[in-house]
């Protein structure tokens, strides 16, 4: 776990993480490539990194339902890692699963969680069979510190000084107890100061999230990029002090605040 944090805090992209992850992390493993998909606020995981998948495989993985039947959807939507341990018995049921080549003997799609939030997926394919156990402990702390890492990275405006701070923390005190991940997303979270009112256009954001529309369609609406929604986003979360777009408009409602919308 210590090795990813360390890798982590140089700031990495995703597909730079899943070239570790193939050649040193998991490499006793014999990966045959690895892949990370987020969750999205239209519900559907999107691939952010890859390494050793062919080009025709990257064509189909570009966006995933989380009613596919897919490994990875599987793993997001309940919560628990998928093992595909017999590849051609799983194929014959499910047909083709994406990301898993034909020299691919086994898969394993790992879930990429917070105590409160559903970050994305790992899935990594493997040239061999795999020993279940072993792999298990190697991706446990591995997934756990990555969920972090990519959960501020997606959520919070400036965060590689934020995600650098936190990983270094992890380091210094050489362990990561499971429930300290919370604490840690908030108090990265909450080092801006809430802001005492939301502006009009905040509140114009704050009315359209309540609408359940994404980023992209509220950039749409208002004539702004996706970036600005993103950061009246973390600062609408800053104003009710919360981390998700739920819990935002759970207060605003209780405030009065969405009583025209």
């Amino acid at each position: 776990m210590l090795g990813m944090v360390r890798f982590l805090m140089a700031r990495p992209t995703c597909a730079q993480i899943c070239q570790e992850m193939a050649l040193n992390l998991l490499s006793a493993h014999q990966p045959r490539s690895v892949m990370i998909a987020l969750f999205g606020a239209d519900g559907s995981l999107h691939v952010v990194g890859e390494f050793g998948l062919a080009q025709g495989d990257l064509e189909q993985v570009s966006t995933v339902s989380l009613w596919d039947g897919q490994p990875m959807a599987d793993a997001v939507r309940n919560g628990e890692p998928v093992l595909v341990s017999d590849a051609s018995s799983t194929l014959h049921d499910h047909g083709r699963i994406l990301g898993l080549g034909p020299d691919a003997q086994a898969l394993v799609a790992w879930p990429l969680t917070l105590p409160s939030q559903r970050v994305g997926v790992l899935q990594v394919s493997f040239a061999t069979p795999v020993d279940s156990s072993l792999l298990r402990a190697d991706l446990t702390g591995v997934s756990a510190v990555l969920a972090l890492y990519l959960s501020l990275l997606t959520s919070i405006s400036a965060l590689p000084d934020r995600a650098v701070e936190v990983l270094g923390a992890i380091e210094s005190s050489q362990a990561f107890p499971a429930g300290e991940f919370a604490s840690l997303h908030v108090r990265a979270s909450a080092r801006k100061p809430a802001p005492s009112r939301l502006s009009p256009r905040q509140q114009e954001v704050l009315t359209l999230i309540a609408q359940d529309l994404t980023n992209a369609q509220i950039a749409k609406r208002i004539g702004f990029s996706e970036s600005t929604v993103r950061q009246e986003t973390m600062v609408i979360y800053r104003y009710f002090g919360v981390g998700g777009r739920q819990d935002a408009v759970a207060q605003a409602r209780a405030r009065g605040m969405l009583a025209s919308a």
